[in-house]
């Protein structure tokens, strides 16, 4: 039995298969996800888990090379922005239909229950060696 880190054994799956360049999103509870897309719900009720968490929870175990939040975000959901900010600083703003776009072709979704707009993060798998 698993004694750390992600429990879920879905989404351990989809991040051990993820390769240099792979995107993928955490999202809120109401983003739109691209026919095809699998999706990890993990919401139980709204608000749990918050995108805080799930964000606290998946951004150790995998190599992040950058990625893209709306540029909608700062200024309607100033918590989850700075989470986001503290989490994997450096990401690039666009606008939410562009990643809405760019999310059409991720690897998978992490569906929290965050019920705040734009709690959204598209990231790009990196490397895990020098």
């Amino acid at each position: 039995m698993k004694k750390t880190g992600i429990l879920n054994s879905q989404l351990n799956a989809l991040i051990a298969n993820l390769s240099h360049t792979d995107t993928f999103v955490i999202a809120d509870s109401g983003f739109p996800v691209a026919p095809g897309v699998p999706i990890v719900d993990l919401r139980v009720i709204y608000g749990i888990p918050k995108f805080a968490q799930v964000l606290d929870a998946v951004v150790p175990e995998v190599a992040i090379e950058g990625g893209w939040y709306a540029s909608e975000m700062p200024g309607a959901n100033a918590e989850s922005f700075a989470a986001l900010s503290a989490a994997v600083p450096g990401l690039e703003a666009v606008s939410h239909d562009e990643l809405k776009a760019k999310a059409a072709n991720a690897r998978f979704v992490v569906r929290t229950a965050e019920d705040t707009p734009y709690a959204n993060v598209l990231l790009i798998a990196g490397v895990a060696f020098m």
